[in-house]
């Protein structure tokens, strides 16, 4: 996501991010990182196939009341079908919210017969 107290650009990995131990500056991290909470976060009842780090998605608002985002690795973009995700998106499909999907440059919003 965009963090823009580090000029940082959506759709890359944070320059402070080191892959597999996280945050090398967290700490001292920015307010937007400090109050970001995906939904894993938000609700212990994820399971933990859901867990970013390991799903390769994170589900978070975008500020909408209704909608919500998965933010997929760009380096795995497959995992938007991994049966977890594709569950979690159908249920709130189904509960009449509104949820894009984000890889890299793409968007879209995402419909679901599941």
């Amino acid at each position: 996501m965009r963090v823009p107290e580090l000029d940082k650009p959506a759709a890359r990995w944070c320059d402070h991010c080191a892959p597999d131990a996280g945050c090398r500056v967290y700490a001292g991290r920015p307010e937007s990182c400090r109050g970001f909470r995906c939904l894993w976060l938000m609700d212990r009842r994820f399971p933990d196939a859901l867990r970013p780090d390991r799903c390769h998605a994170l589900v978070a608002t975008n500020g909408a009341a209704d909608d919500f985002v998965v933010h997929v690795d760009p380096a795995h973009p497959e995992a938007a079908d991994a049966p977890a995700v594709r569950s979690l998106v159908a249920a709130l499909c189904a509960s009449g919210r509104r949820v894009y999907r984000l890889c890299g440059d793409s968007t879209v919003l995402m419909e679901t017969t599941d």
